[in-house]
């Protein structure tokens, strides 16, 4: 995950009026409010990396996420993280398996 994961393309983050939150899930809905609400000195950094964003090649890991603070090992902007990472319990099975992963 080179980025927060945000059930939302940079598309639909950019132009959220062109886009029918009918048409959306419950997590992306959640995410848009999150979106909507976030500094925009935040936001257009994270659409610029999303922009950029070239998945790694099959079978390799893509890194940590842009908003983990190497050092503290922490969400350096964690009130406005996606839905997937709300839902992913620190310290869970998931959480233990992406860290092993990523100690390697």
């Amino acid at each position: 995950m080179g980025y927060p994961a945000f059930n939302l393309t940079a598309d639909q983050l950019t132009n959220p009026a062109d886009h029918s939150a009918a048409d959306l899930s419950t997590g992306a809905q959640a995410d848009l409010k999150r979106w909507l609400a976030m500094p925009p000195g935040l936001r257009e950094p994270l659409l610029e990396q999303m922009r950029r964003y070239t998945p790694p090649p099959r079978g390799e890991l893509d890194g940590p996420c842009s908003w983990l603070d190497k050092e503290t090992r922490l969400c350096r902007h964690h009130q406005h993280r996606p839905q997937v990472c709300r839902s992913f319990p620190v310290g869970g099975d998931g959480c233990l398996a992406w860290r092993a992963a990523y100690d390697k």
